[in-house]
């Protein structure tokens, strides 16, 4: 039978910090080192720079999405609005993407409760499908660490949500404000009078007209969960469905983007999604030192999106035609996980080994129509159809994939400690052209299977309870989706995430990360951490656009990729006013040579231009600073105020930085700061009134851009083909109230 500390505060934690969130006992912070609940370790007892965020932190600032918080706050963290709406953003951490956008490169692993998030057929993270209300803590673990899986090349994601027992309360929700947003959240936990069922709900409803032109948004959440626990054992049946349309317009020439930063290419681009997903969650202590944690999911999504794009194939200049490009996704996909934690001295020393596996498989159906549209000059916008609608592409991607794991944790003495894991992945893709079943040179049926051993060691020295350091090594894969697979031939290119076409196989991805931190604390209000890295991809899959006015190209393997930077951080409670200050230097290049198609860079010989090792990554910008202050005024009234600052970055299509900017074409997205503010007042015991209003000095911006061509002139009318810099605006000043009831 377990011990008081173990059945109360660990049963809550292996609840808690199966988000891997730490806990403070007394002055021990708590850490678990998986996606699954497992008995806690130290965190000085862990080589890895980790981030925690508990889900009040998250709501006091009340983003739109949790990727909007960790744009503002997270250490590391950068960002790229390329789908011009909120809950579309793409988070690049470290150098690498965790992004909704087909075709950009996928490098962070992203888990809810145990359950990868990342989508089989694009290693996707769709953001509006995971409720920012329902979170109860998160971290953010950085490194190629394999105990994560698949596609954990620069860092992990892990998130867990509420439960009656974090949540023994009900609450109304409601707030508005600029662009027509609206956002009226219901939720309710408890727990029965014998104290061994819990309950929780909510459902969040959000709408909004979009700050740029024909940009609304509406989202529909919810999340249930029901749990049952005893002394030694927890088990939970939740439900997380979603309902959404989201529209986003992402980059646009900056001479057609107008004073107020509005306007847009073309309409429009819009995505449904239709969510449902069914998790069975157990946890069980066999006896004080030894823990199962697993779980078992189903989900079933349809995603439908619709693309607006002038037309590529012009009879001469003044066709005013463009194509309306539409694709439907279905999924299904089920897996398991569970391991098995052990902790028990070894050799007279604290010893914690933990043993797991994973399953996943999903069935994709995938096709893709198009439809030529007429083009209203006044606007540049799509007016009605001209031809009937036609599929293009028709394909079956079948997904399956094994994970078998381990990871120890040895204390040598009471100040160093030795860290080894081990996980062998294993990966079998199948696609089937549907659309072209016969089979011949175009036909994008075929297999194919990746498996790898990725190994980590790291080692921990702290002389004292205030101070750490580490040091590690780690490797981790990804293979290639079938979205990768069926757009890799560069004779073909695709019009992503649309068009596919018969396509050479492609190597699976290989991170290997080297990394020394060090963190302390300085007597008990104040905390540091620094961290220096160096990140290698081997056969790193990116898109590499083959024409630069229609969008077209192909995935590729590109021989070695390279990221390396510092992370430093310091926080500290001084008396009312709380103060976090993170800044962050990385330098994402490449690490070979190679030739990609581009005819806009006036580097170009005419049809292509030469990358070169050491050449940077575009839309990564190399530093990035970031400042935190929450002030208490009195008891019941907080303000915060947030500095986000990034610098320059170079834009897609000047990956080499040969780009003469003198001719009148920009090739760098300059760099930029903002301020966020927020407050919350407490009315007595029940009501909370807040405030929010982003970049209050109402700064011009860009988070990112490409080199282009367009045959919109700047009077919206057509002509010939003209080479631009598309940019991707930021959100300009704006502000909503909120209220909240508790009961």
């Amino acid at each position: 039978m377990l011990k008081k500390l173990s059945a109360s505060i660990l049963l809550a934690l292996s609840y808690n910090i199966s988000a891997d969130e730490p806990y403070k006992i007394g002055i021990i912070d708590v850490y678990t080192n998986t996606p699954l609940p497992s008995i806690g370790l130290p965190i000085n007892m862990v080589p890895s720079s980790i981030q925690t965020v508990n889900g009040q932190e998250i709501n006091q600032q009340a983003g739109v999405s949790v990727a909007d918080y960790m744009v503002n706050n997270l250490q590391g963290v950068t960002v790229n609005e390329v789908g011009g709406n909120p809950y579309q953003l793409e988070i690049n951490f470290r150098g690498y993407n965790a992004t909704p956008i087909s075709g950009n490169p996928q490098g962070l692993s992203v888990y809810v409760d145990g359950v990868r998030m990342n989508q089989p057929f694009s290693n996707t993270v769709l953001w509006d499908l995971i409720p920012d209300f329902s979170i109860e803590s998160m971290q953010m673990v950085a490194g190629s660490n394999p105990v994560y899986g698949l596609n954990t090349l620069g860092g992990a994601i892990s998130m867990q949500t509420k439960s009656g027992r974090t949540f023994n309360k009900k609450a109304i929700d409601f707030s508005a404000g600029s662009w027509g947003r609206q956002t009226s959240l219901m939720e309710a936990g408890g727990i029965s009078e014998d104290g061994s069922y819990d309950y929780y709900i909510g459902y969040q409803h959000f709408t909004e007209d979009g700050w740029r032109d024909y940009s609304p948004s509406h989202v529909n959440q919810l999340f249930t969960k029901v749990g049952w626990e005893s002394d030694t054992s927890r088990y939970e049946v939740s439900y997380s469905g979603a309902h959404n349309l989201l529209i986003g317009n992402g980059l646009t020439p900056k001479d057609l983007l107008g004073s107020d930063l509005e306007g847009i290419h073309t309409l429009e681009d819009e995505t449904k999604n239709n969510y449902g997903k069914l998790v069975l969650s157990a946890t069980e202590y066999w006896d004080d030192a030894t823990m199962f944690s697993g779980n078992a999911y189903w989900l079933r999504s349809d995603r439908k999106t619709g693309n607006g794009d002038l037309n590529d194939e012009y009879a001469n200049p003044g066709d005013d035609e463009g194509v309306q490009n539409a694709t439907g996704t279905k999924q299904d996909a089920y897996g398991a996980n569970g391991q098995i934690t052990f902790d028990q001295d070894w050799l007279g020393r604290r010893n914690q080994l933990i043993v797991g596996v994973a399953l996943e498989s999903s069935i994709i159906k995938f096709a893709q129509t198009e439809q030529e549209q007429a083009t209203l000059l006044a606007n540049g916008f799509f007016g009605g159809a001209l031809g009937d609608v036609e599929q293009t592409t028709g394909l079956t991607g079948k997904t399956k994939s094994a994970g078998l794991f381990a990871t120890n944790t040895h204390s040598l003495n009471d100040r160093w400690d030795i860290n080894t894991a081990a996980r062998y992945n294993f990966i079998q893709v199948n696609n089937e052209d549907t659309f072209n079943p016969a089979g011949g040179a175009t036909s994008l049926t075929g297999n194919a299977h990746y498996e790898r051993i990725n190994p980590s060691v790291g080692l921990t020295f702290h002389p004292n309870d205030n101070y750490t350091t580490y040091a590690s090594y780690s490797e981790s894969n990804r293979a290639p989706t079938s979205i990768e697979l069926g757009c890799s031939n560069e004779a073909q290119p695709c019009n992503l995430p649309t068009q596919m076409a018969d396509d050479p196989p492609l190597e699976m991805v290989v991170a290997k990360t080297v990394e020394f931190g060090a963190r302390g604390k300085i007597a008990n209000n104040m905390s540091w951490n620094a961290a220096i890295y160096s990140g290698k991809n081997q056969d790193d899959i990116l898109f590499v656009y083959a024409n630069a006015s229609n969008g077209l190209g192909y995935f590729t393997n590109v021989d070695e990729t390279t990221r390396e930077g510092i992370d430093l951080g310091f926080s500290g409670q001084f008396d009312d006013l709380s103060l976090e200050v993170n800044y962050g230097f990385v330098m994402a290049r490449y690490g070979s040579d190679f030739t990609i198609a581009n005819e806009v860079n006036t580097s170009s010989d005419g049809d292509a231009i030469q990358i070169k090792d050491g050449d940077y990554l575009p839309n990564i910008p190399k530093h990035h600073m970031k400042i935190r202050a929450n002030y208490r005024i009195n008891p019941s009234w907080f303000v915060g105020a947030t500095v986000s600052a990034f610098s320059k970055s170079y834009m897609m299509g000047n990956e080499n930085q040969g780009h003469d900017a003198s001719q009148g074409i920009q090739g760098e997205t300059p760099g930029y700061a903002v301020m966020n503010l927020d407050s919350q007042y407490y009315i007595g015991e029940n009501w909370q009134l807040s405030l929010k209003a982003i970049n209050i000095f109402d700064n011009e911006y860009y988070t990112g851009g490409r080199l282009a061509e367009t045959r919109v002139q700047t009077d919206r009318s057509f002509g010939n083909e003209r080479e631009v810099a598309s940019l991707i605006p930021g959100a300009p000043r704006a502000a909503w109230l909120g209220l909240r009831y508790e009961f």
